[in-house]
């Protein structure tokens, strides 16, 4: 089964983060949009990230992404 990481597009920079969460999940390995792959549906609660906040490694501030189309899912290479 692939490993996906979880990044999060910055509010404060423009650049995406790694939210430094690793997951196995059995979907393409190509990236993927948490709000594009479940449109419609819920959001599995271990890929529900518009609640936490992120620390933007380039400018320092903590940020929140509500967006579920700036969070993805990116596939580790192996």
């Amino acid at each position: 089964m692939p490993q996906f990481e979880v990044y999060v597009f910055c509010n404060e920079c423009g650049q995406p983060h790694s939210a430094h969460i690793a997951m196995q999940l059995d979907l393409p390995v190509e990236k993927h949009s948490i709000g594009d792959l479940y449109a419609g549906q819920e959001v599995p609660p271990n890929l529900r990230m518009t609640n936490n906040y992120f620390q933007c490694p380039n400018t320092g501030k903590m940020f929140v992404q509500q967006d579920n189309r700036q969070v993805f899912l990116v596939p580790v290479a192996e």
